[in-house]
């Protein structure tokens, strides 16, 4: 018999919610493989896989519905490849973090995947236990990179990582040598042949070209990066 409306309820032990399942979507054209990778996440009780997809195609439409957790997601597909999917599917669903499951790990496509938003590499052949643990560590919030994988990354990001001053132009340059020199802003228009304010413009986009607070900081930034010679 149901209880009268007028009967208390009875809360659970603790009134403790359980924890809500970390949505998976799998996007990989190898079913059999898809399938026992879905199976092996299943046996956990924190972890339920959505949805399968065989192309990137249908795993940009299954992500843009289903809205998942996480994504793993192959590079080599049928109609294209993960790294080149990744735009569009941070933009499909920008909350879903983005495994690149892979078997080819060259600097390339790792780099790549960095770039394009993935939250991480699994390495195909990897054992069940290591999956669930790299799902939960991208759920988490956690990039998931070996140790071995960073450190070959981070040469490679530090080599594309624009030098100091890159961006000041010859004007700009001339102004800075001039500076280093201890010239007054007066002294750096007359001998520029530009007007005083003119001057004060390039000074000021100098300092905020290479991060300073003043005329003296840049200064000593441009001499630290050899950016400018003292003389």
């Amino acid at each position: 018999m149901p209880p009268s409306p007028l009967s208390p309820r009875i809360a659970p032990a603790d009134d403790v919610q359980p924890a809500v399942p970390t949505r998976v979507v799998i996007v990989d054209d190898h079913r059999l493989v898809a399938d026992s990778v879905a199976m092996a996440l299943e046996r956990a009780d924190d972890v339920t896989v959505v949805g399968i997809a065989a192309t990137a195609a249908e795993g940009l439409a299954l992500v843009r519905e289903q809205q998942p957790d996480v994504l793993l997601l192959d590079q080599r597909l049928p109609d294209g490849l993960g790294t080149d999917l990744l735009p569009e599917l941070i933009a499909a669903s920008p909350s879903s973090r983005i495994l690149l499951v892979t078997g080819s790990d060259t600097d390339d496509v790792l780099r790549a995947a960095m770039a394009g938003g993935s939250a991480g590499f699994v390495a195909k052949g990897q054992r069940a236990s290591a999956l669930l643990d790299a799902v939960r560590r991208a759920a988490a919030g956690e990039m998931v990179v070996s140790a071995e994988d960073m450190q070959r990354l981070l040469p490679a990001f530090l080599r594309g990582k624009p030098r100091l001053g890159h961006d000041l132009t010859a004007r700009e340059k001339d102004v800075l040598r001039l500076l280093a020199k201890g010239r007054t802003t007066g002294a750096i228009a007359a001998e520029l042949f530009i007007a005083p304010s003119t001057a004060r413009n390039h000074i000021q986009s100098v300092i905020g070209k290479l991060g300073a607070h003043s005329k003296l900081e840049a200064v000593a930034i441009a001499l630290r990066e050899n950016i400018v010679v003292a003389e």
